[in-house]
């Protein structure tokens, strides 16, 4: 298999990961090259003000382009921060800023967009997940695509999703087993819009959110500076209809946020389910 395919413990291709690092610095060099120049351009102008002016404004943006280059390399290295307001600093600094001007970047050089935003979703969950947390199940909010729902369940999961009946039909049924053993409540989200209310109202702690790409980068950006964890949704049927998730990254995620000690581990409760390990963990999958 080749190092493209390869991936991260959280699902994460290591390719996406390379190609987000090498936006970021793109963007990095891009930003400080706007600033150097603007300051060339306006050095005559400067310089009737005072004289030391323009050389005052190339030690300040010095400064600044040094502190941005040590803000990618410390995204792109992902290191664990102690620090939750540092993180937030890296997150803010990376999504608000330097992510729609890579973006834009990586679209001139002929990058597919779903290939960007999906290798800034790996990013995005690579930062988060550089912190150590230490949460409770109410201050962790999941929310699931309608779509992964089976497109002939006739069970409304909007308004309520225990009105799942698990008949194994969908990873729906998968996925609350493993809710359940760790004390979450999940919500199936038909858009963007009815995410933002959840956030608002639950005030979480961390978001898990399982979509597609698109719904991710946006959602990621809608609801900062709460932290998200993203799992990409898998589309063997095609966009929108009966996708998938792997309940091996849930459960390998839920870990890091909540703990190890309530994991669900009998197969017994739902059909179809099976034992996956992860990272030396059994897990429902």
């Amino acid at each position: 298999m080749g190092t493209d395919l390869k991936t991260d413990s959280f699902g994460g291709s290591r390719a996406g990961t390379r190609l987000c690092a090498s936006m970021l610095w793109a963007a990095s060099v891009v930003v400080g090259g706007v600033i150097f120049g603007a300051i060339a351009a306006l050095e005559p102008l400067l310089l009737r003000v005072n004289n030391s002016l323009p050389l005052f404004s190339y030690i300040l943006a010095l400064a600044a382009f040094t502190l941005l280059l040590t803000v990618v390399w410390s995204v792109t290295a992902t290191r664990p921060y102690d620090s939750i307001i540092l993180s937030r600093a890296l997150r803010k600094v990376t999504i608000g800023f330097l992510v729609p001007i890579a973006t834009r970047i990586g679209r001139a050089l002929g990058v597919p967009k779903d290939r960007l935003m999906s290798s800034f979703v790996e990013i995005n969950n690579k930062l988060t997940m550089s912190n150590h947390f230490s949460l409770t199940p109410e201050q962790v909010l999941v929310l699931l695509p309608q779509c992964l729902q089976a497109a002939d369940c006739n069970h409304r999961l909007t308004n309520n999703i225990n009105n799942c009946e698990r008949c194994g039909k969908c990873d729906v049924a998968r996925l609350l087993e493993i809710f359940d053993g760790y004390g979450l409540d999940a919500w199936v989200v038909p858009g963007g819009a009815l995410a933002r209310e959840l956030v608002k109202s639950k005030k979480p702690k961390v978001i898990l959110a399982i979509a597609c790409e698109r719904e991710l980068s946006s959602g990621i950006a809608d609801t900062h500076p709460t932290p998200v964890v993203s799992i990409i949704n898998e589309r063997p049927n095609g966009p929108c209809v009966e996708t998938r998730a792997s309940c091996g990254k849930v459960a390998a995620i839920l870990t890091r946020l909540l703990g190890e000690g309530r994991c669900v581990k009998d197969t017994s409760k739902v059909g179809g389910l099976r034992e996956h390990e992860t990272n030396g963990q059994r897990y429902i999958c």
